[in-house]
């Protein structure tokens, strides 16, 4: 056997130390890679309390990594089990992402929606546009700076972000045709927005998207047809006091007072309302039963 000299002893020594720690390192990196990816289909699964718990272990080894920072902070926007708090932590947890990383589009976007969701929709607009803009841009500030600038009524800049934002996604959600179609009816754009909100009714049928389907309708000055929406809306809810308003107020518009009777009274029997009492008095009215008219009056002042 051949000895090895002293200063290549040295170097094998010191290649034995630093292997061990070089593999350790690479061990929690990939661990840590595993990690992330469950806290992932964990959040996707709507877990965003066991997601957090995952994202915080990670993000205490890794406290300078802004996108580690950015998922917690995503986790932590939609627990639901702790509204009171999670935008509150989600904020800080974007806003130090931003401060390791000013290019990170991605924490932007996310400190848009935060903005969006407390209803600061200028500073929504200035942060989706920020998160557009980066060296590393994130699409996902298209449909923050969509909503942000429907709510300020800014609806062909909404229109044109959204747009935007549905040829870029990998995946469209249901939420983001709903916000499309929300926007085509803002800028009056009925017939867009009818078959829009028609195309949701097929896959998954909900009231508030069918009131939006009449006010479609409506704003065409199609109130036959929105009378027909109604009809299925209180089939499938016999209960739904503001369907029959609402159909009540479309039959006076057509001049059927009687039907309009019939629907403002099975409000009244539903829920009390002053508001269908005097709809009512004025159906009355022009049926000439001013009595009955008076009545409802009289009723409106009791309640």
């Amino acid at each position: 056997m051949r000895y090895l000299k002293p200063a290549s002893m040295s170097i094998v020594f010191a290649c034995f130390c630093w292997l061990p720690s070089q593999a350790y390192e690479r061990a929690d990196n990939i661990r840590d890679t595993r990690d992330f990816a469950e806290a992932k289909r964990l959040e996707a699964l709507g877990r965003n309390e066991e997601a957090a718990r995952i994202f915080r272990e990670i993000q205490r080894k890794r406290p300078n990594d802004a996108d580690v920072l950015t998922a917690l902070g995503d986790a932590y926007m939609n627990n639901y089990n702790d509204v009171a708090n999670g935008a509150t932590k989600a904020e800080k947890c974007f806003r130090r992402a931003i401060e390791l990383d000013p290019e990170l589009g991605r924490a932007y976007a996310k400190l848009a929606e935060c903005c969006d969701a407390r209803g600061d929709f200028k500073m929504g607009v200035k942060m989706a546009t920020k998160a557009l803009t980066v060296r590393k841009p994130d699409y996902e500030g298209l449909l923050e700076r969509a909503g942000a600038y429907s709510n300020l009524k800014r609806d062909k800049e909404a229109l044109a972000d959204i747009e935007a934002f549905l040829k870029k996604a990998k995946k469209v959600d249901r939420d983001h045709l709903l916000l499309r179609a929300t926007i085509l009816e803002n800028n009056k754009l009925y017939e867009r927005a009818l078959a829009e909100y028609r195309g949701l009714l097929k896959t998954k049928y909900e009231d508030q998207i069918v009131y939006r389907e009449v006010a479609c309708l409506q704003g065409m000055n199609k109130n036959e047809e929105a009378i027909k929406a109604l009809n299925l809306l209180l089939a499938h809810n016999k209960q739904d006091d503001s369907g029959y308003l609402t159909r009540a107020r479309l039959y006076e518009k057509l001049g059927k007072h009687k039907e309009a009777v019939a629907d403002f009274s099975k409000v009244l029997q539903l829920q009390p309302s002053t508001t269908a009492l005097k709809e009512r008095a004025a159906a009355y009215e022009k049926m000439g039963r001013k009595d009955l008219a008076e009545k409802d009056r009289i009723e409106a002042t009791r309640l």
